[in-house]
């Protein structure tokens, strides 16, 4: 038997149709062990995205800070400063201060996170070499468990300046 070409035009639709319709059937068997199923698809395994809470924000904040402390990134550093302190304190200051420190952070890790309403307090664990005038202690690593206080103030939460 030939078909010719003008007939197979007026089928080409009632085919793709038929075989996207076996496509969609043979999906949902596979997906049963080969059973149709006459019961909902269960979504409980499908990953939904979690909201932080509070605690959860804070923390990762202010392990982010710290990373930028610690890679001497000032810009970055500066960015977890509430925006009014930024206004008054131009980064050049900023950095100028961190540069001028003590000490030269080497590893820090969020310890606890505690929240009453618009503030936090954030235990870190630094540790840091020192590098000030005491000649004595110059070079010497230590560790400190450094206290931090985080506000809420538009829409975020901030290191608050001390």
């Amino acid at each position: 038997m030939t078909i010719q070409k003008s007939s197979m035009n007026r089928f080409s639709p009632v085919l793709g149709l038929l075989l996207g319709a076996a496509v969609l059937l043979s999906a949902g068997c596979s997906e049963n062990g080969g059973k149709p199923s006459s019961e909902p698809a269960n979504v409980a395994n499908v990953t939904q995205p979690t909201k932080e809470t509070t605690e959860q924000r804070v923390a990762r904040r202010a392990q982010e800070h710290m990373d930028a402390l610690i890679a001497r990134d000032w810009a970055k550093a500066y960015e977890y400063l509430p925006p009014a302190t930024r206004k008054l304190k131009p980064l050049e200051v900023y950095a100028n201060k961190m540069r001028a420190g003590a000490i030269i952070r080497k590893a820090a890790s969020v310890k606890s996170v505690e929240c009453e309403e618009d503030v936090c307090n954030v235990t870190v664990d630094l540790t840091y070499i020192y590098s000030g005038v005491v000649e004595a202690f110059r070079g010497q690593e230590s560790k400190s468990l450094v206290k931090e206080k985080w506000i809420f103030s538009q829409d975020d939460w901030w290191l608050a300046p001390q």
